[in-house]
C-alpha cells in the first residue's frame, strides 16, 4: 500500500473535499483514515444535520474508509487507487 499522508491540519469533510480536488483523485479511489478520525468524520456529518452517513461514505466519488488494521496514524490518511478486479 501507499505511504501515509498528512494534509497539514485536522481531517474534516471540507479538508478531505479539498484534498480530493487538489490531488485529482478519481471516482472509485479510496481514502483510508484512522478509526479516531473516521469516528470524528461521522460525528461531523451527523452534527451537520445531513443525517447518518452510509458506511463507507462517499465524497465526490471517493470512498472514505476506516482503517481496519489501525495502521494509519491519527491525522494522516492513505490513498488506495481504484484497482479493477479481473473476475
Amino acid at each position: 500500500m501507499s505511504a501515509f499522508i498528512s494534509i497539514g491540519h485536522r481531517i474534516t469533510v471540507p479538508s478531505l473535499r479539498d484534498f480530493i480536488i487538489t490531488h485529482t483523485l478519481n471516482a472509485g479511489d479510496s481514502l483510508v483514515v484512522s478509526s479516531q478520525d473516521f469516528q470524528e468524520l461521522v460525528h461531523e456529518i451527523k452534527s451537520s444535520g445531513e443525517g447518518i452517513p452510509d458506511i463507507p461514505f462517499n465524497l465526490l466519488g471517493v470512498n472514505i474508509l476506516q482503517d481496519p488494521t489501525d495502521a494509519v496514524p491519527v491525522g494522516k490518511l492513505q490513498i488506495v487507487k481504484n484497482e479493477q478486479s479481473y473476475l
